[in-house]
């Protein structure tokens, strides 16, 4: 029992969030109908000039007579003035032909739309002259239900303590007499039979008989809207206002689709909308202008004076929201045009900051670009000298090894006395040559490993048909080693002259001859320099 208690708030709070999700989609679904009204409209308009079209002065009477009571059936409660015109052309059509049937149903028709139209007394003056003892027993049922619905609609009209009374014990009269020639078990026997139940005070037995019957109804019927209409009424009086929203809902919905401008649920769910959800006071505005429409478009006195008593306060406070909202809007936008002044300034004012951080961060960059160009030809730098201080150690070893090796050749010689061995080697120039023939190869291999590009960029520097490439077998010739040593700064000519072992003016005459196939003559041994920091 206590874990029921316990529970209890939880399943209240689920069945009111399952409510409001579906009562969020029954109103959608209701405006989205409202919005497409003319189309639900033009759907009835095609479908009673197709009938309109199969009448013929050739066809034969009751093929006429049928096709007048069917359209003015299908305008009985969407337009009295053309139900009206339809059912007169009927009667005299019957009239004529002298077939009573026909006369007394368009009697029976023209008391119902007198009823519906709020022409009370008529419609029931006509009804008693009519002894339904000489009625075809087809007509009946229209005749009761005829004479029930306008004692309804009177007693509604009336709505008083003196004659309501009266007009509410003979519609149950009446409704007595629909049900006794109604078939058992068919739609109208089930709606009557719930009907009487509530009449005779037992709402709960009416409620579960409608409960029955309207899911079986199609929504674009008027059965469909009238029995959730009688739903949404007994919950009303049962205190549940989200069953009777629901059921008004679903009412208003078909009342639009079918559709029925003589309409009851519209104008009541505005009504509740206004009195009990102010958040929806939109709809509510919207649904009694819909009311209005319906009632006008159809010319039913009594709506028209039904939505005229709940029409000003929902426009009243309708009218007072949007004053309301529109003095909102000026606040709103007053305060929006100061926060866009506020805002327009602090942009001023950041952008002119920005401005100045980019000016900055330009500089910043520049000079970023620069460190880094810097440190780049520091590394280049740094390893070209690793790359020479390498060389150097290679090469000294390598001289300190061969030097060695000759004071162990001497040395033998020496001991072996000799001495004319000694002379020969002294006296040749053969070794010396081997070792600079070395000394030149391992130069050219040690530089082309540093400045790789060396010969295509060099070239680059001469004019297209003074290229200077090294022949078959040669890393580089004695024009490209001049270059080269110059490249690794050694400028002065008789430095080179001793390095290559030639004279100072062979290396001075290469040095010009060279120049002169430059393509930029002055700028050439400057441009040479840059060989290696970048492309030519």
């Amino acid at each position: 029992m206590k874990r029921q208690i316990y529970l209890l708030p939880f399943l209240i709070l689920f069945t009111g969030s399952v409510w409001a999700d579906e009562r969020e989609d029954l109103l959608k679904e209701l405006d989205r109908v409202v919005t497409h009204r003319q189309m639900y409209m033009d759907i009835k308009e095609h479908r009673i000039d197709s009938l309109r079209r199969l009448l013929s002065a050739d066809a034969p009477v009751e093929g006429q007579l049928d096709l007048y009571q069917q359209i003015s059936h299908e305008y009985t409660t969407y337009r009295y003035d053309s139900a009206w015109k339809y059912m007169l052309k009927g009667e005299e059509l019957a009239a004529k032909a002298g077939i009573k049937r026909y006369r007394d149903e368009a009697a029976i028709h023209a008391c119902l739309l007198l009823s519906t139209t709020g022409m009370y007394m008529e419609s029931l003056t006509h009804l008693q002259q009519i002894d339904p003892s000489t009625l075809d027993s087809a007509l009946l049922y229209d005749y009761y239900s005829t004479y029930e619905w306008a004692c309804y609609a009177a007693g509604e009209y009336t709505n008083d303590n003196r004659y309501t009374p009266e007009y509410r014990q003979m519609e149950r009269l009446y409704t007595d007499s629909v049900f006794s020639v109604l078939t058992p078990g068919t739609d109208p026997y089930l709606y009557y039979q719930a009907k009487i139940l509530l009449q005779n005070g037992k709402a709960e037995g009416a409620l579960h008989t409608y409960l029955d019957l309207y899911p079986t109804l199609r929504i674009d019927t008027r059965l469909y809207a009238i029995v959730t209409y009688d739903i949404a009424n007994i919950y009303h009086r049962f205190g549940n206002q989200d069953l009777y929203e629901k059921f008004l809902i679903l009412a208003a919905i078909s009342d639009q689709v079918c559709p029925l401008k003589e309409n009851l649920a519209m104008q009541e769910l505005a009504l509740y909308l206004f009195r009990n959800k102010p958040e929806d006071l939109n709809r509510a505005y919207t649904y009694i202008q819909c009311a209005m429409e319906d009632a006008r478009f159809y010319n039913n006195r009594l709506r028209m004076l039904q939505i005229s008593e709940k029409l000003p306060v929902i426009v009243k406070a309708y009218q007072e929201k949007s004053e309301q909202e529109k003095r909102n809007l000026t606040l709103a936008l007053a305060a929006i045009t100061l926060l866009s002044v506020i805002t327009m300034a602090s942009l001023l004012y950041v952008d002119k900051q920005m401005r100045q951080v980019k000016k900055s961060r330009r500089a910043l960059e520049i000079l970023n670009q620069e460190l880094h160009i810097l440190n780049e030809k520091l590394n280049d730098s740094n390893h070209t000298k690793e790359e020479y201080v390498g060389l150097f150690i290679d090469l000294c070893s390598s001289y300190i090894d061969k030097l060695d090796k000759y004071r162990e050749t001497v040395k033998r010689k020496l001991i072996a006395k000799q001495v004319d061995d000694l002379y020969k080697m002294a006296s040749s120039t053969r070794a010396i040559e081997s070792e600079l023939d070395d000394f030149f190869h391992s130069f050219d291999s040690a530089f082309l490993k540093l400045y790789p590009t060396f010969i295509e960029d060099f070239n680059k520097l001469l004019l297209p048909d003074e290229q200077i490439l090294p022949r078959k077998g040669e890393i580089l010739n004695r024009e490209l080693r001049i270059f080269a040593l110059i490249r690794l700064g050694i400028d002065d000519s008789s430095r080179i002259a001793s390095f290559l072992r030639y004279s100072p003016q062979t290396i001075y005459n290469n040095r010009t001859k060279v120049r002169n196939k430059a393509v930029h003559k002055e700028s050439f041994e400057k441009e040479l320099m840059k060989i290696g920091n970048y492309p030519v």
